[in-house]
């Protein structure tokens, strides 16, 4: 008999004898996943920590652009005990260019705290993991599936996408509630066995073949179960609600160099590009001429600028919640630095620093002839 999948009006799963639920589709994606996997480093010789760092990286960034930085990064950090030991700059280095630097910093610590509190071991529940900085509850129970077998569901953008088509789910999956109601309908799909095969394998799904738009439907081995298929409905699910336009913001950055070095500062704590090494900036006040925003800048670093600051272009990054433009000045500038995150820095040392692409950008731009 062909496989289906039954639903009731609560969208939950229903087995009956016929159905395509529960282990019959379990079967059907792990033989597919068996044979269209991706060969990722991370899924070499899997562990806790590799797959903590593996997580951690892949939240907001695509598989192809992680995959070197995770090499490095593993090269460099073999161990939780090697990540421990490191100082937070030797680490956002290597982080550098990847984004979101609250990740490398949360998964610093957490390292940290592994080391020196929890004997060196990363807890195998979903609960003790959520102790940790920066692991939510998609991280958690990723890392409890995928190293220890625990029969639990991680639900991503991927798998969120693949559970809202299989059940047919029309209310925005990037409501927490929504994605909450997700994986708890999702969970009977889970097996007893291979727990974090299937779970894998349901993010694979989403990667490869569930796609956002136009998904290879002729290909999905659990084509027969999804609801919206059934529906004609793939194009309209999943829903997302409408996101706030980012906020626009307006930067003035400056770039003063002596006897061959170029002044950097390192952006504190709670702010854009926080632990990371950017030419002086400042945002601009409302109606504020860039010029003078960019001699605020070195004010606050003790200097004043020699004549007029020279512009020189203008650089755009667009953040998750922000889009940012940074004027692009260079300047001449008198007096002493006296600000305890600045440093003068040779062109040879900027590999050693932490950089962000913004911030890469900016010095770019200042040396445009």
């Amino acid at each position: 008999m062909q496989a289906k999948l039954v639903w009731k009006e609560n969208l939950q799963f229903t087995a009956e004898a016929d159905g395509h639920t529960g282990p019959a589709l379990a079967r059907a994606l792990l033989a597919w996943y068996g044979r269209k996997k991706r060969d990722l480093p991370w899924r070499r010789k899997p562990d806790a920590y590799r797959t903590l760092v593996s997580e951690l990286m892949l939240q907001q960034t695509g598989v192809a652009t992680v995959v070197p930085y995770f090499e490095r990064f593993l090269a460099r950090f073999p161990t939780v005990q090697a990540l421990a030991a490191a100082r937070e700059e030797e680490v956002l280095v290597l982080w550098s260019g990847l984004g979101y630097y609250s990740r490398a910093r949360h998964l610093h610590r957490a390292a940290r705290l592994v080391v020196h509190e929890l004997g060196g071991t990363l807890p195998s529940n979903e609960e003790e993991l959520r102790q940790l900085p920066g692991v939510g509850a998609y991280t958690a129970a990723a890392v409890a599936a995928i190293v220890f077998s625990r029969r639990t569901l991680p639900v991503d953008g991927n798998v969120a996408r693949v559970l809202a088509r299989i059940l047919g789910e029309r209310k925005p999956i990037d409501r927490p509630a929504v994605r909450a109601g997700l994986r708890l309908q999702g969970q009977p799909l889970v097996p007893g066995r291979r727990p974090g095969d299937f779970a894998q394998a349901m993010m694979e799904l989403g990667a490869l073949c569930c796609l956002p738009r136009e998904p290879l439907c002729a290909e999905c081995p659990v084509a027969r179960s999804c609801r919206a298929r059934a529906e004609g409905a793939t194009d309209s699910i999943p829903v997302r609600a409408l996101r706030p336009a980012k906020r626009r913001i307006h930067l003035a950055c400056v770039a003063v160099e002596r006897r061959g070095r170029l002044l950097l500062v390192c952006r504190p704590a709670g702010t854009l590009l926080a632990g990371t090494w950017v030419l002086p900036l400042l945002e601009m006040r409302a109606g504020e001429a860039a010029a003078r925003a960019a001699r605020r800048a070195l004010a606050g670093l003790g200097l004043r600028v020699e004549g007029s600051p020279t512009p020189v272009g203008a650089v755009r990054h667009i953040f998750t919640h922000r889009d940012a433009t940074a004027s692009v000045f260079r300047a001449g500038a008198r007096g002493r630095v006296n600000h305890p995150d600045a440093r003068w820095v040779r062109d040879e040392e900027l590999a050693f620093l932490p950089l962000s692409t913004f911030g890469r950008k900016m010095i770019a731009c200042s040396r445009v002839n």
